[in-house]
């Protein structure tokens, strides 16, 4: 009987329909609870419907009863990657690899982890071991583009995801994979077209999603100047990024000093350092207004998140209120407005950024962080109203505005 309904779950989990194998898993470990391959291929059920925490602890328990089952080692890694645990991930399919180092899927989870890490060299020279092994595998093939396109190697990297499309010219992913490396590249009219034929092969693929969602952004051609800083920004490792973002602080702050000891200089210096407030500015709500307006687009519209969809409502929210208390001052001189306008403005920065973490621990951190912005700005505006000097409550917000971006690349870049 255990058999037979193994073997039905199996076939279920085969063709996608991973809702209904949970029955018979059940089912075996009503009977067996210790049964490994029931416990192992009901956690890949869990982990394909986003249940990733009772994932885990079901391979864990396969694991404790076959300890050197490097399917199981792979398989937690795979769902340790899902929950963006980077380091548990490379640790369990380096195990797996050091039992089975001639399974290409292996190799393949490895080269995507390294990817991850951004080891653009190191993910290469994995994804050709499993290659190596398997000249078809499409997990290394997709991984051994994104590779070359990250390492400039643009024509070997056309090559290998033709290749990629050769083996499965229906592959959602292969076609996702190969608009996110056109869009890199500029090609943002090619990349949409990848982008809508993996969206119709898998109207439920994130990777397709997102990147139609930027392809959509980048036919407006200061959105692509922005996505050319992204993609420049976001190939870095996390210690380079922290360089350019201080480095971008200091020059700044260097060159404000020269204008103010150099006054003859400082006509010139001003425009610069405009220039690069706004810049640093748009760099944080250039996002979420893009969304804001990508929802007339019947495409942008399906393929937004509900979060981003949140994220663009609020710093839309915000921009309106920012322009109304601007639109007020002009009219009436009175400060209260100049005060509203500054605080609807500064607000699109933590508003556009709360849901942006994958951890909950990192988007509580923000969420909380921006509810005392709220706090500390509200009550500024209502105790002007009602004293005409807000005291230093003003002061506490303009400081937490500024330690917002400290706080949030912190949490962001890895």
């Amino acid at each position: 009987m255990i058999d037979t309904l193994l073997e039905r779950a199996s076939q279920l989990v085969a063709h996608g329909r991973f809702e209904e194998a949970q029955k018979p898993l059940q089912e075996i470990l009503a009977i067996n609870p210790q049964l490994a391959d029931a416990l192992a291929l009901f956690a890949l059920c869990k982990s394909e419907l986003h249940q990733h925490e009772e994932a885990l602890t079901l391979i864990k328990q396969a694991i404790s009863q076959q300890p050197d089952n490097d399917y199981f080692l792979y398989l937690h890694s795979l769902f340790s990657l899902r929950k963006d645990d980077v380091k548990s991930a490379k640790s369990f399919i380096n195990n797996a690899i050091a039992f089975n180092p001639y399974n290409a899927d292996y190799f393949g989870l490895l080269a995507s982890i390294q990817l991850h890490q951004k080891d653009w060299q190191l993910a290469l020279e994995s994804a050709d071991k499993g290659l190596a092994i398997d000249p078809d595998n499409l997990t290394c093939l997709n991984v051994r583009s994104t590779a070359l396109f990250k390492l400039d190697k643009k024509e070997e990297a056309f090559g290998t995801i033709q290749e990629a499309l050769n083996q499965d010219p229906e592959n959602d992913f292969t076609h996702a994979n190969i608009g996110w490396g056109l869009l890199e590249r500029g090609n943002h009219k090619q990349a949409l077209e990848h982008f809508r034929e993996a969206l119709k092969l898998n109207p439920e693929n994130a990777l397709a999603k997102a990147g139609l969602v930027e392809g959509l952004k980048a036919r407006y051609l200061f959105y692509r100047i922005f996505l050319k800083y992204v993609f420049w920004i976001g190939n870095l490792k996390g210690q380079l990024q922290w360089a350019v973002i201080i480095g971008f602080y200091v020059g700044s702050r260097l060159l404000r000093g020269v204008a103010e000891s150099n006054p003859s200089l400082e006509p010139f210096i001003t425009p610069i350092l405009i220039l690069y407030t706004l810049f640093a500015v748009s760099t944080w709500i250039i996002t979420p207004l893009s969304n804001l307006f990508l929802r007339l687009n019947v495409y942008g519209r399906y393929a937004l998140s509900e979060e981003e969809i949140k994220s663009s409502n609020l710093v839309g929210t915000s921009l309106v209120l920012g322009l109304l208390g601007a639109a007020l001052f002009l009219v009436t001189a009175d400060f209260l407005y100049a005060m509203i306008a500054f605080f609807g403005i500064t607000m699109m920065i933590p508003l556009s950024s709360i849901f942006a973490p994958k951890s909950k621990r990192s988007k509580n951190i923000l969420v909380a962080y921006t509810c005392l912005l709220v706090f500390f700005g509200v009550s500024s505006i209502v105790v002007h109203a009602m004293k005409g000097d807000a005291g230093s409550l003003p002061m506490i917000y303009i400081f937490g505005i500024i330690g917002y971006g400290w706080v949030a690349n912190a949490l962001l870049i890895r």
